[in-house]
C-alpha cells in the first residue's frame, strides 16, 4: 500500500503534529515529543489526507441505524395503529360528530 507522505516532508506538516512551545511539539500518533523541523517518519500523513478509518466507521454506523430503524419502526407503527382502530370502532355517531367540531 502506498503511503501518503509525499507532500509531508517534515513533522510540522504532518496531521498528527501538535505544536507546543516555539519549535517543538508532540506527535499524536506516537505520543512523543518531536521538533517541527525533523524529517517526517513513515507514519506521517498530510493534514488534508482522507481519513479512511472515519469513512469506514460512518458506513458501519449508517448500516446499524438503518437496521435498527427497520426493527424499531415496524413494531411501533403497528402498536400505534391498533389502539386507534379500536377507539374508532367504539365511538358512537354522536361522539364522532363532537370530535369533528
Amino acid at each position: 500500500m502506498k503511503t501518503l507522505n509525499d507532500s509531508t516532508s517534515a513533522c510540522r506538516c504532518c496531521r498528527y503534529f501538535q505544536p507546543e512551545g516555539r519549535r517543538g511539539g508532540v506527535c499524536e500518533q506516537l505520543g512523543v515529543p518531536v521538533r517541527g523541523s525533523w524529517k517526517a517518519c513513515s507514519l506521517a500523513m498530510s493534514p488534508f489526507a482522507p481519513s479512511w478509518e472515519t469513512l469506514e466507521e460512518m458506513r458501519i454506523l449508517e448500516e446499524k441505524i438503518f437496521s435498527l430503524k427497520d426493527d424499531v419502526v415496524s413494531p411501533c407503527s403497528l402498536k400505534e395503529s391498533q389502539p386507534q382502530q379500536a377507539e374508532e370502532k367504539s365511538l358512537t355517531p354522536q361522539k364522532q360528530q363532537m370530535l369533528l367540531r
